[in-house]
């Protein structure tokens, strides 16, 4: 389980955020996700990947990179999440308040 992960679930869910953790196939198998998500229980939603066609799709080459998406479907923050914190959680109040219209 990621604390960062959980801490931003418990700070900001209440607000709307929806945390989901998606594992590359290439990097860990499916049944490695499962043990994952039976043992730790994490409280976000946990993606197995197994093709990689998500992390295909956005260009993902290292791991882990994060994403925060606005309520209108925008990215408004990419990078690694634990070598900025904070950045990242301005991004997550910002995304947060943004209009979805």
């Amino acid at each position: 389980m990621r604390p960062h992960l959980v801490r931003w679930v418990q700070e900001y869910g209440p607000d709307g955020l929806v945390v989901i953790e998606i594992n590359d196939g290439r990097i860990d198998s499916l049944g490695a996700v499962q043990g994952h998500v039976v043992q730790d229980d994490p409280p976000y939603l946990v993606v197995h990947d197994g093709q990689g066609a998500v992390t295909g799709r956005f260009g993902v080459t290292a791991y882990p990179t994060g994403y925060v998406v606005d309520r209108s479907g925008r990215i408004v923050w990419a990078g690694f999440p634990s070598s900025d914190p904070e950045a990242v959680e301005a991004a997550i109040a910002r995304a947060l308040r943004s209009d979805s219209s």
